[in-house]
């Protein structure tokens, strides 16, 4: 008997035996920044875990927080500075694990079109709507010694590429995953820029795995399962980048091609890893992150990190 009950033990689990997660991501389509869940999903990490995971696309980024705040979602994917927002606002959310290490967000140029800090006055700069782009922009007026009045903003609603390369606005803001790829598919060039530390704004992770602290204190050991199986996925996604944007294009045709997918990812993959693994976070991704939002009059006080992120489910 005992025999057979190991074996059974053994046995894949059935699907009505599975636990669901529902994980919400921080765009209305998803991309290439959906990678590990993707993985883990089609490569059966989260299977073996025991766990189901359903993938939620909102609206908007701004809905993310609200549906793991009410309940509606059990993970999220968000900005790292809508943690910091909401964390002052008294929302009941945390990071649980930085998706990327460094901020790879900045200012981006036409091919052969140089982008300087000291030439941005009376350029128009595409930006968007999200927390993140509000909260970099004023480190980039200070860097160019100018403020927000000596430039022309022009909002972009999904991509603000086809904005710069057709020469309706002079500067994009973007990520090196996103906006580099696109050109680089279009143009088959590089487009000038400034990431990171060159266009002023501080190195600190932009995107985190997020989750309710009232989930997190009733549901701690899926969403441990559903960490330690994401982390795989991490790391299988970052040893195998083409079979990994495959799978991406695969799951999600309308993310873009399979050329832009392996592209966006493989930028990503670099900085991924930190010192002490995947998606292990520490105090310097969060409090350099409050502080200079407290510096540049965004944020009224920086609170103890512990109210930011919590590393309890990596353990």
């Amino acid at each position: 008997m005992a025999t057979v009950v190991f074996a059974a033990q053994l046995l894949p689990a059935a699907a009505e035996d599975l636990t669901p997660v529902r994980f919400v991501f921080n765009w209305s389509s998803a991309d290439h920044a959906i990678t590990p869940v993707a993985v883990g999903i089609e490569k059966g990490f989260y299977k073996d875990e025991g766990l189901k995971v359903d993938v939620i696309l909102p609206p908007d980024s701004q809905t993310t927080a609200r549906l793991l705040s009410v309940g509606q979602a059990d993970i999220g994917f968000e900005a790292t500075t809508d943690v910091v927002f909401g964390a002052e606002q008294g929302l009941p959310i945390v990071s649980v694990g930085v998706y990327a290490q460094h901020n790879n967000w900045g200012l981006f140029g036409r091919p052969g079109e140089p982008v300087k800090l000291e030439e941005l006055k009376g350029k128009s700069i595409g930006i968007f709507t999200d927390s993140w782009t509000k909260a970099m922009m004023p480190f980039v007026y200070k860097a160019g010694g100018i403020t927000e009045n000596d430039v022309k903003l022009i909002i972009a609603q999904d991509s603000d590429t086809p904005l710069l390369l057709a020469g309706k606005i002079d500067i994009a803001t973007n990520t090196s995953n996103y906006l580099v790829p696109t050109v680089q598919t279009q143009l088959r060039k590089d487009p000038t820029a400034l990431v990171g530390k060159e266009a002023g704004v501080p190195d600190i992770p932009i995107w985190a795995y997020t989750a309710s602290t009232e989930y997190l204190s009733k549901h701690g050991d899926s969403a441990k399962k559903w960490m330690k199986a994401t982390v795989k996925a991490t790391q299988w996604a970052a040893e195998h980048p083409d079979e990994a944007a495959q799978i991406v294009t695969k799951a999600y045709p309308d993310s873009g091609t399979l050329e832009y997918n392996t592209l966006g990812w493989k930028a990503l993959v670099p900085i991924l890893s930190g010192p002490d693994g995947y998606l292990v976070q520490n105090d310097q991704h969060w409090l350099p992150l409050a502080q200079a939002l407290k510096d540049t009059g965004q944020l009224k006080e920086v609170l103890p990190a512990d109210k930011y992120y919590t590393n309890e489910l990596l353990k």
